[in-house]
């Protein structure tokens, strides 16, 4: 009996150990990346969509018809050579009016929407509501780094990868520098947003943005230039963190 008790406990033993390990490599088998990635505004829209949009819905993708029973009104307020202009529309469908001062809205001004409607329910009392958002227009040219991308992940593998250790970093742990590029096409505001808890890998992410060489700076269609966000990542693009991020994959 005690040899078999023996025996058990040898067993169990060694599927512990079996499994912890198989669980130790698992959790080893994961990609240190390193990238920099354009950080997106919570609702913005492009030109060409702005310009073939025909509806409220076409303005933000969250927005559902399905919601409206009956509409009361559609104010759509842009900024047009600095001055508010307000145009009201009796349903979802953008009418002649609100189409034209969409396109006209000043280069990187924020438009509004707001919208006064019965909701589709079947409530016996069944108050008026509204949905109010604001949205802008991204401009026709995104801040790029000049010389390229294959110049800026050069500069990165030089200043970053190469003096990390990727055990530096664990499975779903990713680590971001956010900063914001001028209208001069100058780093601003670079600060760590997601640290790596280790503040030597955090002051070599820092320093790397800090140092990069000057970028081209966004620009709209008419020359207007205008500030953009971006942010540096570093560890494991599996982690929750990226969907904080405003960055799309």
């Amino acid at each position: 009996m005690k040899n078999f008790q023996c025996h058990l406990t040898i067993i169990v033993l060694f599927l512990v150990s079996f499994t912890h390990q198989g669980t130790a490599q698992d959790e080893s088998l994961f990609d240190v990346s390193y990238d920099v990635q354009r950080v997106y505004q919570p609702l913005a829209i492009s030109r060409t969509q702005l310009v073939e949009a025909k509806t409220v819905q076409d303005l933000n993708e969250h927005y559902k018809e399905v919601w409206i029973k009956e509409y009361l009104s559609v104010e759509v307020v842009t900024l047009i050579n600095d001055e508010s202009q307000k145009v009201v529309g009796k349903n979802g469908k953008l009418n002649d009016a609100q189409l034209n001062n969409l396109t006209m809205a000043d280069p990187g001004s924020e438009i509004s929407v707001n919208v006064r409607y019965i909701p589709n329910n079947d409530l016996k009392r069944n108050d008026i509501k509204e949905i109010n958002f604001s949205f802008t227009v991204d401009p026709e040219k995104k801040a790029s780094y000049i010389g390229g991308i294959e110049k800026m992940q050069n500069y990165i593998k030089e200043k970053a990868t190469d003096r990390i250790s990727d055990d530096r970093f664990q499975q779903y742990h990713l680590s971001a520098v956010k900063f914001t590029i001028d209208e001069e096409g100058h780093i601003a505001d670079a600060h760590v947003l997601e640290s790596s808890k280790d503040e030597k890998v955090d002051e070599i992410l820092l320093e790397t943005v800090c140092n990069m060489d000057q970028w081209e700076p966004a620009k709209y269609s008419n020359g207007m230039k205008v500030k953009q966000q971006f942010v540096l990542t570093a560890g494991d693009l599996n982690s929750c963190v990226i969907n904080l991020l405003g960055i799309r994959r």
